[in-house]
C-alpha cells in the first residue's frame, strides 16, 4: 500500500524541477534517503485516488529528472495508468550530488531501492536513454515479476562504464565502438519471457556511417537540411536489442519526425501522445 510511505501532497523540489504541469489525477510524494542526500519519489495514482502501489516504474534520462517524461505520464494516468518516477543523482539539481561524485552505478542502486517500494507488484519498467539501460538491469533483478519493458530511446553501456563517475572517464568508456555488445543485458534479453515496447525517435539510432563517422558509435548532432537533429544513439544497440528478442516478444513504435528529444516531441504532438499512451496502455494490461 502507497500509504506505507511517507506520503506528501507536494514536492518539496517544485521549483527544481524542469517542468511544472497539474497532473492529470492524485499525485503524491515522498523522499529516500541516501549515503548522505536524498532523493524524491512520485507516485501518479489513478484517478480514482486508489491507495495500491503502482505496477509502473519508470526512470529518467541524463541531464533530466522525473518530470521530464511527464508528457507521456499524464496521459498514461488519464488511462488508468499509475506511476512510480523518482530523480535520479548527478542528472539533475534535485539531488545535493554533483556528477563527478556518482555513476551509473550508483543509480543502479538507486533505481533498485526505489523498485523495492513496489516489491512483487513491479510487472512494468519504464526507462527513456541512459535510463532505458537502467531499466533493463532493474528489469532483470525484478524478472520473477516483470512482465514488460518499455523502452524510449533506450542506450545500452559496456560493463566498463558503470563504474566510471560521470565526467571524462564515462564519456570515454561509452563512446568505445561497439564497447556496449559486452553489456549483460543483452544476454538478459535473449532469456527474457515477457515482452518490449521498443519506442524511438524516427531519427534516432541512425548509421553513424552514414554521415562519415564510425561503425557502434552515435551519429551524434547532425545537420539534415534545415534542421539540425540529435541522433544520441548508436544504430547498433537498436539492431542489438532488436536482435535478442524474438519477433513475437518485440512491438516497435517509430516516431515520426522525432529525434532523440521525445519528451520536446511529445509535448509538442499532444493529440499523439495521447495515442501513444494509449497505445502503451493496452500494451500494459495486455494478457
Amino acid at each position: 500500500m502507497i500509504n506505507r510511505l511517507a506520503l506528501t501532497g507536494a514536492s518539496r523540489l517544485r521549483s527544481r524541477l524542469q517542468f511544472d504541469e497539474a497532473p492529470t489525477g492524485p499525485a503524491y510524494f515522498f523522499s529516500q534517503t541516501f549515503a548522505g542526500y536524498q532523493l524524491e519519489g512520485r507516485v501518479l495514482a489513478s484517478r480514482g485516488g486508489e491507495t495500491s502501489m503502482p505496477k509502473v516504474l519508470t526512470i529518467h534520462g541524463a541531464r533530466s529528472d522525473y518530470s521530464r517524461l511527464n508528457a507521456i505520464l499524464y496521459p498514461l494516468q488519464a488511462q488508468g495508468i499509475a506511476s512510480l518516477s523518482f530523480n535520479l543523482s548527478g542528472h539533475n539539481p534535485c539531488a545535493d550530488i554533483v556528477p563527478e561524485n556518482t555513476s551509473l552505478a550508483r543509480n543502479l542502486l538507486e533505481a533498485l531501492q526505489f523498485a523495492d517500494h513496489l516489491g512483487a507488484e513491479l510487472g512494468t519498467v519504464i526507462g527513456h536513454s541512459l535510463g532505458g539501460a537502467l531499466a533493463l538491469k532493474v528489469a532483470q533483478v525484478h524478472r520473477a515479476s516483470v512482465r514488460r519493458i518499455i523502452l524510449f530511446c533506450p542506450a545500452l553501456y559496456a560493463e566498463a562504464a558503470w563504474e566510471q563517475t560521470f565526467g571524462p572517464s564515462f564519456k570515454q568508456a561509452i563512446s568505445v565502438p561497439y564497447g556496449f555488445l559486452d553489456s549483460p543485458s543483452l544476454e538478459f534479453l535473449r532469456t527474457f519471457d515477457g515482452e518490449v515496447l521498443l519506442v524511438i525517435g524516427e531519427y534516432d539510432g541512425l548509421r553513424s556511417t552514414a554521415f562519415g563517422g564510425i561503425a557502434g558509435t552515435s551519429a551524434g548532432t547532425r545537420q539534415m537540411g534545415a534542421r539540425e537533429i540529435n541522433s544520441a544513439i548508436p544504430y547498433e544497440v537498436i539492431e542489438a536489442i532488436e536482435k535478442s528478442l524474438a519477433p513475437h516478444q518485440l512491438k516497435k513504435i517509430v516516431l515520426p519526425g522525432c529525434d532523440h528529444g521525445v519528451s520536446t516531441w511529445l509535448r509538442e504532438n499532444t493529440p499523439r501522445a495521447v495515442e501513444l499512451a494509449s497505445e502503451i496502455a493496452r500494451f500494459i494490461n495486455a494478457r
